[in-house]
């Protein structure tokens, strides 16, 4: 009986230690260095709002993706990238596109921003698997307001679960 006890428990440690079959999710977050501060946002929103070419308002006639996500320290990161006529893939955007980036700090109520008009924003989408895209981007952000100096956005890092609109 000891014996039979013995072996059952010897088979149920064995048999717990074995590597679960299931895949990981792969953690969602934006990450960048904004000149020596680590902004990090858990599970950013990525929301795509495709084309419509069927009314007549013309700023709705391309694909645009928008990613935002609240910092650990309450900054508020929007990211928006425009598609093309191939939509929203793999590639290159650049803020002089239309394409930008800012970071707001509610606490003192200032915003800086890469866009069209100032500032410059460069994002690579550099994976898309279904609906998770992965992306890096630097850039230079500016204050409009000239209280906060122009900070250089680097190391920038994106995975998020695209949602449509």
């Amino acid at each position: 009986m000891r014996v039979t006890l013995t072996i059952l428990c010897a088979v149920l440690v064995f048999s717990s230690c074995e590597k679960d079959q299931q895949n990981e999710v792969a953690r969602k977050f934006i990450s960048f260095d904004l000149d020596s501060i680590i902004v990090v946002a858990e599970n950013p929103a990525a929301v795509i709002s495709t084309a419509n070419l069927t009314d007549t308002d013309p700023n709705n006639d391309i694909d645009k993706l928008t990613i935002t996500a609240t910092g650990i320290n309450d900054e508020q990161v929007n990211i928006t990238l425009l598609g093309s006529t191939e939509g929203l893939t793999k590639g290159s955007f650049y803020s002089q596109d239309g394409n930008s980036m800012s970071v707001y700090y509610p606490n003192v109520n200032l915003s800086q921003i890469a866009n069209q008009r100032v500032g410059t924003l460069t994002f690579s989408i550099t994976n898309v698997k279904d609906s998770l895209i992965e992306g890096s981007f630097t850039g230079t952000l500016v204050d409009t307001t000239g209280a906060l100096t122009t900070r250089n956005a680097t190391y920038g890092f994106v995975r998020a679960i695209v949602r449509s609109n």
